[in-house]
């Protein structure tokens, strides 16, 4: 995290991350973490998972571009992702975004 010195006290800015649907950089909150678990990709909800890892916006449209992108290898995951994974990887997030408050 860089810190700035302004005056005497130190503010800390929040992590910003890119989202691997709109290739937007936004704070690393405002996104869902996609973790290789196990050998396989998923969500990381919790953001907890070792390893590398992908973030998302919570938005139907930044997960219609990860599952549609013609993008072969995500750098961040340093890994391909097949279209019935990314379809399933959409599922598990949209499931979230229905049951938790509209973010688009």
């Amino acid at each position: 995290m860089r810190e700035r010195n302004h005056s005497r006290a130190t503010v800390r800015e929040a992590p910003e991350r890119t989202c691997i649907g709109c290739m937007q950089r936004d704070a690393k909150s405002a996104m869902v973490r996609i973790a290789v678990m196990n050998g396989r990709v998923g969500v990381d909800f919790e953001a907890r998972q070792p390893g590398r890892g992908g973030y998302i916006h919570r938005s139907n449209d930044c997960i219609e571009r990860f599952v549609n992108s013609k993008v072969k290898e995500f750098k961040a995951l340093r890994r391909s992702i097949d279209r019935a994974g990314r379809l399933d990887i959409a599922a598990a997030l949209k499931l979230t975004l229905d049951s938790g408050p509209k973010v688009e």
